[in-house]
């Protein structure tokens, strides 16, 4: 009789946590995070070590912009099951979405050791270097991911930006022409160029640029000014006049400020 009460039991249990886990994660790929969630814990409270819905619950504390509750969710998988590569990886996307470089990276590295062909982790270690400053170990991330897969727009823009920042003009231009040729990130990438052009003092390249990006709609208090710089020095003060009063949308006190210094004879 007792052997049959637990039998019993453990068939509920397991029905019970078969059908939470279902339900959640119908809930999870609809967007419903919050929902989610409660079927990912109520397994959790039948089955608290279940690395994969500690997992599933760190997700949707991910999802749900809830960092430190995500990391926590991560940890106790990682701690269930230490070789657990996509919680690493959950883990290093919590931290580097809460600003903690460092600790992002460490993970993102975590990754790499199970998985040296990680798409996700080599991407995110070379967003989080480059947020770090860690320039040289973020080409290399861009780089290393470019390697196994070229059509990776996300990280050739973010690579390209670091060239950037770095000075590296040429390898700079190459990936945002590559962009470019291939229509990717256009609006971007197009005031990227843009800026590298402007730095060689390609006025009229950096101008044509300018007015790409803004007709695909990347309309922003930096565009106007850096076009308006452009025409300044083309010695085209109406168009930058123009923009300049474009510019009172963005940030009125500045705009005066540039309106008053080259406008006031218009």
């Amino acid at each position: 009789m007792k052997n049959l009460f637990l039998t019993t039991i453990t068939i509920f249990i397991c029905t019970a946590c078969t059908n939470h886990k279902e339900k959640g994660a119908e809930l999870f790929e609809s967007g419903q995070y919050d929902k989610a969630l409660y079927h990912f814990e109520e397994v959790l409270s039948l089955d608290p070590r279940n690395e994969m819905m500690l997992y599933n619950a760190a997700r949707c504390y991910e999802e749900l912009g809830m960092y430190d509750e995500a990391i926590l969710r991560y940890e106790k998988s990682i701690n269930q099951k230490k070789d657990l590569a996509i919680a690493y990886l959950g883990r290093g996307r919590s931290y580097f979405k809460n600003g903690d470089y460092k600790s992002a990276t460490i993970d993102f590295g975590n990754v790499l050791y199970y998985d040296k062909k990680n798409e996700d982790a080599l991407f995110y270690a070379g967003l989080s270097f480059m947020k770090d400053s860690v320039y040289e170990k973020a080409g290399k991330a861009f780089s290393a991911l470019l390697e196994l897969n070229p059509d990776h727009s996300k990280a050739r823009f973010n690579r390209g930006v670091l060239y950037a920042i770095q000075a590296n003009t040429l390898f700079a231009l190459s990936d945002f022409n590559n962009l470019i040729r291939n229509k990717k990130y256009l609006s971007n990438s197009y005031f990227n160029r843009g800026m590298i052009y402007q730095h060689m003092e390609n006025y009229a390249g950096a101008v044509h640029d300018y007015n790409k990006a803004i007709e695909l709609g990347l309309k922003s208090e930096s565009i106007f000014i850096k076009r308006a710089e452009c025409y300044i020095i083309q010695k085209d003060i109406v168009k930058a006049c123009e923009d300049y009063h474009e510019l009172i949308k963005y940030d009125e006190m500045k705009a005066q400020e540039y309106i008053s210094k080259y406008c006031v004879e218009l």
